[in-house]
């Protein structure tokens, strides 16, 4: 008896088995995770350098193409120079990131260290600017009690002195612990610097490591699976790059904008605070409250009376940025509603810290834009309409997550498609019956 397959229950089979080990994979890496996280530890240290790489080189490639396409395009009208070209845009791109980096440190570290200098110095005459205030204020008033006032004030004076002690040991602590890490500080500083470098290799042969990739890819895949490949990392690449770059450009537009106004009113410490408020808009939402609170404290430190201006200018700052600035700039490019842009940022910042909270919402658009193309292409499939407004089971709702539908629902596509038919066909039959 000869044993016959069936295409379509394989195909199943070949499903359930892969589900199968997965499942079994994911209870055994729980079951030892201490181990496994040992190990995985390990494999990212030795790999770090690569991955800084990879991420510089990610976030430099547009820039290398605006020099390549657009400034030294130029170069190659009468005959090919592509070497010359790309090693010129190299260059310059790299002049422009050493010349960023160089300028975020050298602004960042030594204010935030004249901050907190400022702050110990002031502290000591804003408590005697307070204590010769409330007694004044005694003086001139006969219904307080005296004694009882000057206990409280005593109380606090020793709160505030605590509170310094508690801020001086703790940055004292601080920076022993410094002392103490600074071999993995240094590991650190090199597996960055090592990035850098490999970078160059990233960038100048972007093509070369493409067609290695895809040669590797179309010798195991056949040929609609390396299409389908493609396609989705065509659209990964997309929609996680292109919020990645439109986010930078955003963030660096509010931060430049920051310090044209804080120089122009005079506030202090401008450099240092557009700089925080620049990189924490990157985070979306929450990257604005993150942001204000330590520029507030800063500004509160050199000057206490500009404080409820500058929260002003903050706030004028970020509804131009969520009104103007970034939809010219991003659109509705991520397509996440408020409540998964939440909810992204709060997954990836408890898995991953502050480094989750920046590629919370581009991971969580790419998998809303794969979940997105398969659900419209199974209902597209199935005769059903692809719009979300055709599912509301009052449409009178939908004005609370978003405007009214610029698009026809189901049913009005379904009327407009008759319309249509009977314009061009007027004396057909177009009933259901059948002919006679």
């Amino acid at each position: 008896m000869k044993f016959e397959w069936n295409k379509r229950y394989n195909t199943y089979a070949a499903y359930a088995i892969g589900i199968l080990i997965t499942a079994v994979i994911f209870i055994f890496v729980l079951l030892r995770w201490e181990e496994f996280d040992g190990v995985l530890s390990k494999v990212i240290g030795v790999c770090k350098p690569l991955i800084y790489a990879i991420g510089i080189a990610y976030l430099l490639w547009p820039l290398m193409m605006v020099f390549e396409k657009k400034v030294f395009a130029k170069l190659e009208k009468h005959r090919p120079r592509k070497k010359t070209v790309r090693i010129l845009s190299l260059v310059c791109t790299y002049i422009i990131f050493l010349l960023a980096l160089t300028l975020f440190f050298g602004t960042i570290i030594p204010q935030i260290s004249s901050s907190f200098t400022m702050l110990m110095d002031r502290m000591s005459q804003y408590i005697s600017t307070a204590q010769t205030w409330i007694d004044d204020f005694i003086g001139q008033t006969t219904f307080i009690d005296a004694e009882l006032v000057n206990d409280i004030v005593d109380r606090l004076n020793d709160l505030i002195n605590q509170m310094i002690t508690w801020i001086y040991d703790n940055f004292r602590r601080a920076l022993s612990g410094v002392t103490l890490y600074a071999a993995n500080f240094a590991t650190e500083i090199w597996n960055i610097v090592l990035g850098i470098i490999f970078a160059v290799y990233f960038l100048l042969f972007k093509e070369n490591l493409l067609a290695q990739i895809k040669k590797l890819f179309m010798s195991f895949l056949s040929e609609h699976a390396y299409k389908k490949f493609a396609h989705y990392a065509h659209l990964t690449d997309h929609t996680f790059g292109g919020f990645i770059n439109g986010k930078l450009l955003d963030s660096l537009i509010i931060g430049i904008l920051c310090f044209i106004l804080m120089s122009i009113f005079r506030m202090p410490y401008a450099p240092l605070i557009s700089l925080i408020i620049g990189i924490t808009n990157v985070i979306p939402f929450f990257g604005p409250f993150i942001g204000a609170i330590p520029s507030t404290f800063f500004v509160f430190i050199a000057d206490p009376g500009i404080t409820l201006w500058f929260v002003l200018l903050v706030f004028l700052l970020q509804q131009l940025d969520g009104n103007v600035i970034g939809p010219k700039i991003l659109g509705d490019f991520i397509g996440l509603s408020p409540l998964w842009v939440i909810v992204s940022i709060t997954v990836m910042g408890g898995l991953l810290g502050i480094f989750g909270m920046f590629l919370g919402v581009p991971t969580f658009a790419v998998i809303y834009a794969f979940i997105k193309e398969i659900t419209e292409k199974n209902l597209d499939k199935k005769g059903l309409p692809t719009d979300t407004d055709a599912y509301y089971t009052d449409a009178a709702y939908q004005v609370i997550t978003h405007a009214p539908p610029k698009h026809p629902t189901g049913n009005e596509k379904l009327s407009a498609l008759k319309k249509r038919f009977s314009r061009k066909h007027p004396t057909e039959n177009v009933s259901d019956d059948k002919p006679e």
